[in-house]
């Protein structure tokens, strides 16, 4: 992704890394600026809520390594490689198209967090295992396992989690309310995504070969295994993983375009400067053709006037 030099490049760094920072922390500390987690209700014999709890097939550190770590690191290298090749590493800013991809990347991976994590706060949709984790004790006293719940078309908002009876952490109970949308199906999709779109802007390696579309392909598979394994776990119910899924692959896509727009538009004010001087030469010819056709004619009708009053003084 290319650039228009309009500011000194080690001002417009750190204004980036100020700007990206500031994001960072707010990102980091949503939950501080944003109001409660929504506790949502639920019903004794709602069976999307009754799975048991397992460990996640990817672990959070996994993910990150998946998402954002290792896409990161290849579109580091693929630029490093792409500005050696072209010997443009003489000068600083011959190396601003590589954080100029980072930028983006990082941009667009704080928000699409930001937007997860409103989704999450907002909607406070129980996970598959709520009933396995909380073991909800209802005002009377009773659980959905008594006779007299079970089976009832009753809502309940009022109730309590027992987590010594499932020996649940505090932590998997915070985590109850925050099913929609699926964290690990947006990150994972917006960090490969991204760099899958990224290889198909660059058209590299091997331009017109197939390893470029199979390293996208590739791509867009550790993507879909880390959503459908949300589901396998019962972190997640179906609608979650797809909700993360768009969004993940939504703000890869957006911020791309983004990103292209603003390589374009110094290229697309050259193109508007070259049209208006080429208009403008072709003004100057055609004027000075018209002049020359006038001068022309001008003499032409100087000479038959010559030779008119020639043949009348013979």
């Amino acid at each position: 992704m290319s650039f228009s030099v309009r500011l000194n490049t080690p001002v417009r760094l750190l204004v980036d890394l100020a700007l990206l920072a500031l994001l960072l922390i707010l990102s980091a500390n949503f939950k501080r600026f944003w109001w409660p987690t929504t506790q949502r209700g639920f019903f004794c014999n709602d069976e999307s809520l009754m799975y048991p709890y397992r460990e996640s097939t990817v672990s959070p550190m996994l993910l990150h390594w998946l998402g954002v770590h290792l896409p990161l690191l290849f579109l580091i290298l693929l630029e490093g490689f792409l500005t050696w090749r072209r010997g443009d590493i003489s000068e600083w800013r011959h190396l601003w198209p590589i954080w100029n991809t980072v930028r983006w990347f990082l941009y667009g991976h704080v928000f699409n967090n930001l937007l997860k994590s409103i989704g999450k706060q907002t909607i406070g949709r129980l996970r598959p295992h709520f009933f396995a984790v909380c073991q909800p004790e209802l005002p009377d006293g009773g659980s959905c396992s008594d006779e007299a719940h079970r089976g009832g078309l009753v809502y309940h908002e009022d109730y309590s989690c027992r987590p010594e009876l499932s020996g649940a952490t505090a932590e998997m109970l915070t985590s109850l309310h925050v099913s929609f949308p699926s964290g690990h199906s947006s990150m994972a999709f917006y960090g490969l995504v991204f760099l899958a779109l990224h290889l198909r802007h660059r058209r590299w390696p091997l331009r017109g070969s197939l390893l470029g579309p199979v390293l996208q392909l590739g791509c867009l598979c550790v993507a879909w295994f880390v959503a459908i394994s949300r589901v396998m776990d019962y972190k997640h119910h179906w609608s979650d993983v797809v909700a993360g899924s768009l969004l993940g692959a939504g703000t890869a896509f957006v911020v791309i375009q983004a990103a292209k727009l603003e390589e374009e538009a110094p290229h697309s004010t050259t193109k508007v400067a070259a049209t208006n001087a080429n208009a403008n030469e072709k003004e100057a010819v055609a004027v000075g053709v018209g002049v020359g056709d006038d001068a022309g004619r001008s003499r032409q009708l100087a000479h038959d006037l010559c030779q008119v009053t020639c043949q009348s003084s013979n």
